[in-house]
């Protein structure tokens, strides 16, 4: 009895990570994603838009007519609320935050297909896993750092990234194209060259389309200012959260 509940127990697990690989290439295939796709894509935060996707297949399957695929998407909505709740609103900790926000893409994608075999369907699960998440990451770096300790290398510059959610926010206009958004959440990335005293920054806001006639649209998408190029249109705002939030020291 003992031998046949192991053999089924592995079955379960290898039909979970079945269905999880088979969301993961949907979702993929959905977004038009390749292993290269930067996070930031044509002025759109891919992660976000999966999360979009993943919705309104579910909502599509409850509510309306599925299109093909629908149903192996919508068996993302609960890892998709995960993400949301703890990433998106940013109540995991740091090193939990820092893993899942710079996971290309592609790599988001078996993410949130990892979350599915997890089943983590409560907020106490789910809470569980990304201290879990945490402590994977943080001990995998620590061996990395120890591994690359016995290496010669050799310093270039020192990078330092910020990631601030926005509220009640002045819409914000891109200096070249003709697109205004209604910021939710911006990246700010500052970067110092070795041997440099200068810092230079690029901010990522992220934010909602605001159409001409002034109604913000449901579509996401992202405006980059760089201090190189941008210094002269950056509003007061965001230029105020770019010197409150550089690093004090390098």
């Amino acid at each position: 009895m003992k031998q046949t509940t192991v053999i089924a127990d592995e079955a379960a697990r290898a039909a979970e990570r079945e269905a999880a690989e088979a969301f993961a290439n949907r979702l993929r295939d959905t977004l038009g994603l390749t292993p290269e796709t930067p996070r930031f894509h044509q002025g759109r935060d891919q992660h976000r838009r999966a999360d979009q996707v993943i919705r309104l297949a579910r909502e599509r399957v409850r509510n309306q007519a599925p299109l093909d695929g629908d149903f192996t998407l919508a068996a993302g909505y609960t890892a998709a609320r995960a993400w949301h709740r703890f990433i998106h609103l940013e109540k995991a900790t740091d090193a939990a935050l820092e893993h899942v926000q710079n996971l290309s893409p592609w790599d988001f994608s078996q993410f949130l297909g990892d979350l599915i075999v997890a089943d983590v369907k409560t907020g106490t699960a789910q809470d569980r896993y990304f201290c879990e998440l945490a402590t994977r990451v943080t001990t995998a770096a620590r061996a990395t750092a120890d591994a690359a300790a016995a290496v010669d290398v050799e310093p270039l510059a020192q990078q330092h990234t910020e990631i601030l959610r926005l509220a009640f926010t002045p819409y914000l206009a891109d200096p070249t194209f003709d697109l205004r958004i209604a910021p939710y959440s911006v990246w700010i990335t500052y970067r110092r060259e070795a041997g440099a005293t200068d810092t230079t920054w690029e901010a990522a806001v992220s934010g909602n389309r605001v159409l001409r006639n002034g109604v913000v649209d449901m579509d996401a998408t992202s405006i980059t200012l760089r201090s190189e190029t941008d210094q002269d249109v950056t509003p007061q705002w965001l230029a105020g959260l770019i010197e409150n939030y550089a690093p004090a020291s390098w």
